[in-house]
């Protein structure tokens, strides 16, 4: 081989080691922005848990060609998981999955029993506050002078016993909700205050506690560390 065409054969694997792993770091980094991010199992012991949230409110039917925003800057549903100490599950949040809804996932628990309790709504009565988005607060105990804790319980908690090195779902929940926005809309005499966001109504209107979509749904996930979870769904 001419010396010549032996470096051009050496720049040019050199450039397709460059360009997969510029596709590899742009694949975790989308990933990451559109909320699939997650880290890989950390043991063999290692399970994650999903919960499923569809939201709606008045004029829409809580499908999929609903564009409700359930979890943005100035408020959002999280789902209240307690393990078998009583202690709060800090849930991730995948958005803009029509086929499910809101998407809640912790990864890397411990097995045991996990118990869904129910609802938490969190909104935010200053926007100057919109610099640390909802949807990236920790909210087990977490309260600030700006932001407002609604809580809605189930008629009946969901417990589910998370095996050791699985991956499974406490199910699909459906609810209708109103916000303040709406009376302020419907009557003008009200006086508005700070509180446009505060849920004056919220229901339940379906539980699926043995619904596994999500579960489902993620045998197309591409992104590695969601294929090494995908193995250890309890769907295998």
């Amino acid at each position: 081989m001419k010396k010549g065409s032996k470096v051009q054969h050496i720049l040019l694997a050199l450039l397709l080691v460059l360009i997969t792993l510029t596709l590899s770091s742009c694949a975790s980094l989308m990933a990451g922005l559109l909320g699939f991010d997650v880290a890989p199992p950390a043991s063999s012991e290692s399970s994650l848990l999903f919960v499923e949230l569809v939201a709606y409110t008045e004029g829409q039917q809580g499908t999929v060609d609903d564009d409700v925003v359930e979890v943005n800057f100035t408020s959002g549903f999280f789902p209240v998981v307690v393990d078998e100490n009583g202690k709060e599950v800090p849930f991730s949040v995948i958005e803009g999955m029509t086929e499910a809804g809101l998407v809640f996932y912790k990864e890397n628990l411990q097995p045991g029993t996990y118990t869904l309790q129910g609802i938490r709504y969190l909104w935010m009565t200053d926007y100057a506050f919109m610099n640390s988005p909802i949807k990236d607060m920790e909210f087990d105990g977490q309260r600030t002078e700006w932001v407002e804790r609604q809580f809605f319980a189930l008629d009946e908690p969901v417990s589910l016993e998370l095996k050791p090195g699985s991956t499974d779902s406490l199910g699909r929940y459906k609810a209708y909700f109103e916000l303040m926005s709406d009376q302020y809309e419907k009557d003008p005499n009200l006086s508005v205050e700070d509180d446009e966001n505060k849920a004056v109504l919220f229901r339940i209107e379906s539980a699926e506690p043995e619904n596994k979509e999500t579960l489902k749904l993620m045998n197309n996930w591409t992104y590695e560390p969601w294929q090494l979870w995908n193995q250890r769904s309890v769907l295998k």
